[in-house]
């Protein structure tokens, strides 16, 4: 009775093979997929993952790339650059993939970018929005779904500007990202003949937990508006102090970092910024298109798609039609597939200039509400939508 048991799994154990392939015999295509999923924007990468197995689903519902079936492989680079660079390396070093959605953040693109391009894997980011990523040596690696952080500020100047203030004060993230809005929405003002001042710039340590310090610095200053560039979980405490301090009473501008449901899971921070914040951005899609991959998301999920669940879905999408135009499971193919990549994504067209940079898309300018059927009891809501291109 042993011996026969033993030969059951046994035969079950060669069989465990055999079910990870398509049903054609061909083994599924692997495309990797690297998102923050824990740390300050873990609330925001769990919902882009979200985005990327829709997207995963979808393509093999439609018969898959090549043939075969498209699987994720899906890594945590926990908010941490380095730590995001050695997902990286696992990725391509021990699980073979040839072509990664992702990274999530700049500082971990700014350091793959060197690798992948040595090691001739491309990488196509849904979020890491810093004009430093197309300067890089090896950009000709990297693509973005995502639009970049001067065409954001650009955005954020008009807001300004329409609105009247003359003296900003901002409050950012001290990396590339946080002084990249702010750079590009000063250098947005001072393009468009504003007469106004800034008053502060206040760079902060997201690690620090505390900022208090640098919340004084910005009211001692008396700005009429404060830029806010963030991530969730440092933004929650940024808002919930502000609000205490009583800095709600300033006409506040956010941006992608800080939409989501995620900044309202502490009721003063969700407060505070339906008080103070008049008007943030974040790429967005528009059309028929968009509001099906609402509807599936929403479905499957049980909640509307946040921030770039849309551009991962469309960066998982772009990928295995570059696979599908190479014709071919290899990075450099893939990537000179992406180069020639034209297609109409949830977030509209998607096509990549000489710097791997999206050439057009869209942006949402958007509020915080009160919504007593929300969870949390608030909400973002769109106020009007602003063509890029």
């Amino acid at each position: 009775m042993t011996k026969k048991l033993l030969l059951v799994v046994a035969s079950l154990l060669l069989l465990i093979p055999a079910l990870a392939l398509h049903s054609n015999g061909a083994e599924p295509i692997k495309i990797g997929c690297l998102l923050c999923t824990t740390g300050d924007l873990g609330p925001m990468g769990l919902r882009m993952l979200n985005g990327a197995r829709l997207a995963a689903e979808d393509i093999n519902a439609q018969g898959g790339v090549l043939g075969r079936n498209v699987v994720l492989v899906e890594e945590d680079s926990r908010t941490d650059p380095a730590a995001g660079l050695e997902r990286v390396k696992k990725m391509v070093e021990v699980d073979g993939v040839q072509v990664i959605a992702g990274p999530m953040i700049t500082g971990t693109s700014k350091l793959a970018i060197p690798y992948v391009m040595r090691r001739g894997v491309p990488l196509v980011t849904p979020s890491a929005t810093a004009i430093v990523l197309s300067e890089t040596e090896g950009t000709d690696w990297f693509f973005r779904t995502c639009l970049r952080d001067d065409a954001q500020g650009l955005v954020l100047a008009k807001i300004a500007l329409e609105k009247g203030y003359t003296r900003l004060a901002s409050i950012v993230l001290d990396n590339a990202y946080g002084k990249g809005v702010e750079k590009a929405l000063i250098e947005g003002l001072e393009g468009a003949g504003w007469s106004g001042k800034v008053v502060a710039k206040v760079h902060y340590d997201e690690a620090k937990k505390d900022y208090r310090t640098e919340l004084g610095r910005i009211k001692d200053n008396e700005p009429d508006v404060v830029l806010a560039v963030t991530y969730a979980d440092d933004g929650i405490i940024v808002f919930k102090q502000a609000l205490e301090m009583g800095l709600e009473e300033i006409a506040w501008l956010g941006c992608d970092g800080n939409y989501g449901s995620g900044l309202f899971k502490e009721p003063k921070s969700a407060e505070f910024m339906e008080k103070a914040f008049v008007a943030g951005t974040r790429t967005i899609g528009t059309g028929s298109l968009y509001e099906q991959f609402v509807g599936k998301y929403s479905g499957k999920f049980g909640e509307a798609p946040e921030t770039y669940c849309d551009t991962l879905y469309d960066a998982v999408w772009a990928i295995a039609k570059a696979i599908e135009k190479a014709g071919v499971y290899d990075g450099k193919a893939i990537r000179d597939g992406l180069t020639k990549l034209e297609f109409d994504g949830v977030t509209g067209l998607i096509t990549f200039n000489e710097l791997g940079d999206r050439t057009s898309g869209n942006f949402e300018i958007w509020e915080v509400v009160k919504d007593p059927s929300a969870p949390t009891g608030y909400k973002n809501s769109q106020i009007r939508i602003v063509a890029m291109k």
